[in-house]
């Protein structure tokens, strides 16, 4: 029992000491002069980005959407700060108004998204009901391909075992020595 206690006693206090260096609840430091930690790169240096750089278009539709929000914020304190109660009310409807144009704006967009994923929707439908159409036919055309050895057919563009990354060849295995 003694054991385990000290074990654990110990197992604490060095976690502690560990996490004192980036931890600076009970420190009389401030935490800007404290060092930073630097946390390893994922796949190294050379690694690319996940996600593509964002375009310009959507940058400053990006910068649009903050600039109105920070208006909006502004506005909003000082329809908070305001005591007469007439400016106060047309400061309160105009940020009304600003929101209700922004809403409008958002509930737009999602119209929009709808409707490209209905038209999504239907050509799936479509494609669906003529493979059902053609079920027999294109079974029957794959029976005789694979009894003939023929390998399937694939679309174009399409490769067999999924993308590989830009610059991978194919690797084939090593050929076994004969004995």
């Amino acid at each position: 029992m003694k054991k385990w206690m000290l074990y654990t006693l110990i197992a604490v206090f060095t976690a502690s000491s560990a996490s004192a260096a980036w931890w600076s609840f009970g420190s009389n430091e401030k935490t800007d002069e404290q060092p930073a930690i630097e946390r390893p790169v994922r796949g190294g240096p050379d690694a690319q980005r996940k996600r593509p750089r964002m375009s310009e278009e959507k940058r400053a539709k990006l910068q649009k959407i903050r600039a109105e929000r920070e208006a909006v914020h502004k506005l909003a304190e000082t329809a908070r700060n305001e005591t007469d109660p007439a400016k106060k009310a047309a400061l309160v409807d105009e940020l009304r108004a600003k929101l209700t144009e922004g809403s409008e704006r958002m509930h737009a967009g999602f119209r929009k998204r709808l409707e490209k994923a209905e038209q999504g929707v239907e050509k799936m439908r479509e494609r669906l009901a003529e493979a059902e159409k053609n079920k027999g036919q294109r079974i029957e055309q794959q029976v005789e391909n694979l009894l003939a050895g023929k390998k399937p057919e694939r679309p174009e563009g399409k490769k067999p075992g999924g993308k590989r990354p830009k610059g991978a060849s194919r690797k084939k295995a090593p050929a076994l020595p004969a004995e």
